[in-house]
């Protein structure tokens, strides 16, 4: 690994209820390098309509290093890829780098979630379609994200479970047009690395 150099300021916009408690349990896991990294409790948005709004606000206030998007590419929606083309047209000299910066499930979160405990493959937005996934893997009966569900899944997810974890998400496509795919595991071997020119590199991307 490269010297350590001063640690860097992140910040996680999570798209919603289920995202910001996974992504501050993983990153909070030894593995993680604090002497690179001060990643900073995520940004619960509430939706991925606020997407826009507080990356701007964020990037405005200047604080962070690197601000990324951890959310649901909901099956490769137009949706989704409007938001990337409006934040690439706001934020970036090349629109398509936006991408970038989005931590991204395809699609929805819990595909990666479920990942912990076995492999699994979802291609279903919906709760109640990947509830049958959760109760087989998890235990937990009739999820629907409710807030006890959530930190009852949560809780099962241990730093044990970490190297397994690692080997299913290497078997999952990166393509976000893919089904299912993510790109979660780029992400968390970065923060295992002290080497943080990939933040440089986010950054030379972006608008002067």
């Amino acid at each position: 690994m490269s010297e350590c150099k001063r640690v860097r300021n992140v910040l996680i916009l999570a798209e919603g209820y289920e995202e910001k408690p996974y992504i501050d349990k993983v990153l909070s896991f030894p593995n993680i390098c604090k002497d690179a990294y001060r990643i900073h409790p995520a940004v619960n948005l509430k939706g991925n309509s606020n997407i826009l709004a507080r990356f701007q606000y964020e990037i405005q206030r200047g604080f962070y290093d690197v601000i990324l998007i951890f959310c649901d590419a909901d099956k490769g929606s137009e949706q989704f890829f409007a938001i990337v083309r409006q934040l690439g047209a706001m934020f970036f000299a090349d629109p398509k780098d936006a991408l970038e910066v989005f931590l991204f499930v395809n699609p929805v979160t819990l595909q990666v979630v479920l990942l912990h405990f076995d492999d699994v493959t979802l291609t279903k937005v919906a709760k109640k379609a990947n509830a049958e996934a959760v109760e087989r893997l998890t235990g937990i009966k009739n999820y629907d994200a409710k807030q006890e569900q959530i930190e009852a899944l949560v809780d099962r997810i241990s730093y044990r479970s970490l190297p397994a974890f690692k080997n299913r998400l290497g078997k999952i496509s990166t393509d976000v047009h893919d089904l299912p795919s993510t790109n979660f595991l780029l992400f968390l071997e970065r923060f295992e690395n002290d080497d943080t020119r990939w933040i440089d590199e986010i950054d030379r991307l972006r608008k002067p």
